[in-house]
Formats: C-alpha cells, sequence, structure tokens
C-alpha cells in the first residue's frame, strides 16, 4: 500500500472549516413519507415535503413535524422519522438546540438508522461538534444505496473537522465513488493535494 500525504490546497485552516460548516446542508436525507388518503394533506405528509423542499415551507414544516411528533402517539418509525425532518428543519433554520435536542431523541430508537444519523450529523457539524457527528456515524452503517454519498459525505466532514485529513480523503472517495459528481463533495475535494509519500 503506498501511503499517501493529504494536504490541504489553502494557506489558514480555520478559513477553511469555517467555509465548510454549511456543506452539510446540502447532505440531508429526508425521513419517512406517508401519502394522505383523504384529500387534505396529513401532517406526516407537510412535515416530509418541507424537508424535501428547502427554504419552502420552513415555520409550517417545523409546526407539521411537531403536530406529528406530539400529537396521537404515532408508531416509533414515524415518530423518529419526525424526529429526525424536525431536527433538519430546526438547523436549516439556525436553531442548534432544538435540533440536538430532536437528535437526542431519534437516535435513542435502537432502529434509528443511517438515514437519521446522516441528518443527525449534519445537525453536529453545523453546532461545532464534530467529534459527536463522528460518532454518531460510526455507530450506524452506511446505507446501501439511497443517501450513501451523504453519509460519507458528512464522515468526511466530520475527520476534516476533527484534523484527519487522510481519513476525511478515504471518506471523499467513497461519496464520489457511491455518487459519481455528488457536488458538495467534490467543493470540499477541491481543498485537498494527494502528493506521493517518499
Amino acid at each position: 500500500m503506498n501511503w499517501r500525504q493529504i494536504l490541504l490546497k489553502t494557506g489558514g485552516l480555520c478559513s477553511v472549516a469555517a467555509a465548510l460548516a454549511t456543506q452539510a446542508a446540502i447532505a440531508d436525507p429526508a425521513g419517512v413519507y406517508v401519502r394522505s388518503l383523504m384529500g387534505e394533506a396529513s401532517h406526516v405528509e407537510r412535515c416530509f415535503d418541507a424537508v424535501q423542499k428547502p427554504g419552502a415551507a420552513g415555520l409550517r414544516g417545523i409546526e407539521a413535524c411537531t403536530e406529528l411528533v406530539e400529537g396521537d402517539p404515532p408508531r416509533d418509525r414515524l415518530l423518529m422519522a419526525g424526529l429526525t425532518n424536525r431536527a433538519i428543519l430546526y438547523r436549516r433554520a439556525g436553531q442548534l438546540d432544538l435540533a440536538q435536542q430532536d437528535c437526542v431523541r431519534a437516535l435513542a430508537y435502537h432502529d434509528a438508522g443511517a438515514d437519521t444519523a446522516t441528518s443527525c450529523a449534519a445537525v453536529y457539524l453545523s453546532s461545532g461538534k464534530p467529534e459527536l457527528a463522528l460518532r454518531v456515524l460510526t455507530e450506524s452503517e452506511a446505507p446501501a444505496s439511497e443517501n450513501r454519498a451523504q453519509y460519507f459525505h458528512n464522515l468526511a466532514l466530520a475527520h476534516h473537522d476533527l484534523g484527519q485529513y487522510a481519513l476525511a480523503y478515504e471518506a471523499m472517495e467513497r461519496a464520489l465513488d457511491a455518487e459519481p459528481g455528488f457536488a458538495p463533495t467534490v467543493e470540499l475535494k477541491a481543498l485537498y493535494r494527494v502528493e506521493a509519500a517518499n
């Protein structure tokens, strides 16, 4: 195996870390989608739709997800998806403390899964807590196909923010293997230069 040095192309690590703090915003998977059978969209559907359409329904989406989470006790999987989606919406609204609270609740389910881990890792990365993001991702298995690029992108960001550049680069390569041309990872990878070690 050839050992490589992974170096940042920019001069200042602080400016790179600050610029990358927003990268995870693109790497949000969505929760569950349940279509209403009775004409009007259910709060479950409105919660899902708000996550799918960034910026379109911020406050209404949070309200729909809150109705799902705090209304009649939903099934565990539906509650977990509602918490995950609301965490995504809180993060987009800059309410990181509330997003983290929802992540703690969602991740407490034994079958939280990679989508919840990926979304909550984005919350922790946005909150300046890459060590929590890394823990959440490594305690979860990478998704088989859907959202695999987002999972590895967030893993790369966590390693990057912790100064583990070789591991970050490996995670970037896995993200691009999962989805060639995945824009957030392409942008992140452009900051790196690979040199053969002597």
